[in-house]
């Protein structure tokens, strides 16, 4: 005789596994749309491969490539040139971030951005983000194309505003003023899901959100915390937007190696490899070309499953 309480535990069983399949379907599909980036008219699938984030300096004194590009001819070729060695964005900056950096105005920033901007704009086919944290120039490069702000600083609702109606993408970078944290990644992911929420009731989705730890210059994190982030830079995949991570001939490589920033490429390549295995979905580099060159080996490696 079968046993009435046990069928109707079964029942109840069955109903909450229908319950659980539901809400595993709809988490599935959102997890599925987080495999995009979006930004304006551009979608970037970031399953497919992992992406090369070209950075292209219009400044005299960036640590890297500054002085390099600083006339626009000099910079339009440069970045058609990383455009065609697979760049999949193109970021433009006119206001170093480095350590004990010069402020620059609004005004001169926007006079070394805009005119590469526009001539770039229609003759490439990729999303060209810009690196800045002043609002006019937010406002002056989203009016002239740009379709991705990457904030180096906590972001501000009139900064986050402009973003959401111009449908442009955004980059969450962590920085803070201090190197104390009670849990490093704990807290990192913290700041990341709150700012995430705070995007989202702005009026971004989460396709158009991309996190960076926020590596080098003055963002809050010493030597050795800035490789326990390295180490751990899976722990912030579960927040569902896209990842960039920016170690390109940074100082912690140098201090480690004892490399000036001009032989710092091959540790770089590294640190891609490292972060590709972590399933960062786009590497900020200054040297393109060898980055997707390494990128290319590895995607291979990580998506070959022939028997």
């Amino acid at each position: 005789m079968v046993n009435k309480y046990w069928l109707y535990q079964v029942h109840v069983t069955s109903e909450s596994l229908s319950a659980y399949q539901t809400a595993l379907l709809a988490i599935g599909r959102e997890l599925k749309q987080a495999k995009q980036f979006k930004a304006r008219q551009f979608t970037i699938d970031t399953q497919a491969q992992t992406s090369v984030y070209g950075i292209l300096n219009i400044t005299d004194d960036s640590f890297s490539d500054g002085g390099q590009y600083f006339t626009t001819e000099k910079a339009v070729a440069r970045a058609k040139e990383m455009v065609a060695q697979g760049a999949a964005v193109i970021e433009l900056g006119g206001q170093s971030t480095r350590q004990s950096y010069n402020e620059i105005s609004a005004d001169e920033e926007l006079r070394r951005i805009l005119p590469v901007l526009k001539a770039i704009r229609n003759t490439i086919n990729v999303p060209i983000a810009v690196d800045t944290y002043k609002y006019q120039v937010v406002a002056g490069v989203l009016a002239a194309g740009a379709a991705i702000i990457n904030d180096v600083r906590p972001v501000t609702a009139e900064i986050l505003n402009a973003v959401v109606q111009a449908n442009a993408g955004l980059i969450i970078m962590h920085t803070q003023n201090t190197t104390h944290y009670q849990d490093l990644i704990t807290d990192i992911h913290q700041y990341f899901a709150n700012t995430i929420q705070t995007a989202i009731k702005a009026g971004l989705t989460r396709q158009q959100l991309m996190i960076d730890v926020g590596l080098g210059g003055d963002f809050g994190k010493t030597y050795e915390q800035e490789y326990t982030l390295l180490h751990n830079l899976d722990a912030f995949n579960d927040l569902g937007v896209a990842t960039l991570i920016a170690p390109s001939r940074k100082g912690f490589i140098g201090k480690l190696l004892n490399l000036p920033v001009s032989e710092r490429l091959v540790p770089t390549m590294a640190l891609f490899a490292n972060s590709t295995s972590l399933d960062v979905n786009f590497m900020r580099a200054h040297d393109v070309e060898e980055t997707r060159q390494t990128l290319t080996i590895i995607d291979k490696v990580k998506r070959s499953f022939a028997y």
